[in-house]
């Protein structure tokens, strides 16, 4: 839990990151009417991957399900591992993936989870900025919250399993240690929070506190001072993602010199959970 202080970000400026959305665009993103969105800037969280320094320890996977108490033979986070080239030109990559935090199509600024989700729009949530304001916005089983992060609420998720299937990354699964609270017969959606407990204190996600490579770089898109910001201007990420055709506009980006993304990502078949649930017997 250590604060954030060799890697361009303090603890004192996650909390106090204000540099906000637009008033528009946040009431797209967060179901608040204008008045509301307008009463307070918000951080936008997001996650930079440099493959240029990611060596496949697979601490972030370990330090994820520690931190997120997260059930045996699954995961929030992994890392996906390809040997490619012609021998003896080979090389081994590694590509860390985990829940996108998507923007959501331009239309509506809805991600597909979110918008698969019959319980959402669902309850009235109260998210406090960092300047103190106070923004209201829908939650739901599957909701995105005003600050970009996609989250699930147990207590309002029926167990449908929608999201997991509308999510083109295949990064959801069922909790089989968590009951759905709208239809206790059935077990609730899991994802990856980004550790939002920790960032509500001031406080990095937890693989990225522990990736030994600093193969992870968080921070605030909106502040253009972040090192989140200037990396994805430097290295022009904007479009340097998993599967843009989709539409989604992921919050997770990556720094690729080499052109290896499209060659390491394996993308999920449709129904299949791939790498974030081991099929155990």
């Amino acid at each position: 839990m250590n604060e954030i202080t060799k890697k361009g970000i303090t603890r004192r400026e996650l909390l106090s990151s204000t540099a906000g959305a637009a008033a528009g665009a946040a009431a797209i993103a967060t179901g608040a009417g204008p008045a509301e969105a307008a009463a307070a800037e918000v951080p936008r969280w997001g996650m930079v991957m440099d493959l240029r320094k990611c060596i496949g320890c697979r601490a972030c996977t370990v330090s994820c399900k520690s931190e997120n108490d997260v059930s045996l033979g699954r995961f929030r986070t992994v890392i996906q591992e390809k040997t490619h080239g012609t021998f003896p030109n080979t090389k081994k990559g590694f590509l860390p993936l985990m829940c996108n935090h998507c923007e959501g199509n331009e239309k509506d600024g809805v991600p597909p989870c979110v918008k698969a989700c019959p319980e959402f729009p669902g309850e009235r949530a109260t998210f406090i900025a960092p300047n103190g304001k106070k923004i209201r916005y829908r939650s739901g089983g599957t909701y995105k919250r005003p600050d970009g992060l996609i989250l699930v609420d147990a207590a309002q998720c029926v167990g449908c399993g929608k999201c997991i299937d509308a999510c083109p990354y295949g990064v959801r699964s069922f909790n089989p240690y968590v009951k759905a609270g709208k239809d206790p017969t059935k077990q609730a959606a899991d994802k990856c929070t980004m550790c939002a407990h920790r960032i509500d204190n001031g406080v990095e996600p937890s693989c990225v506190n522990t990736c030994q490579g600093r193969a992870r770089i968080f921070g605030d898109l909106n502040d253009p001072d972040s090192n989140v910001s200037k990396l994805v201007k430097e290295h022009n990420l904007a479009k340097n993602v998993l599967l843009p055709e989709e539409g989604t506009h992921p919050q997770l980006f990556y720094v690729d010199p080499n052109n290896e993304l499209n060659t390491l990502y394996t993308k999920r078949q449709k129904g299949k959970l791939d790498h974030f649930v081991d099929q155990i017997p």
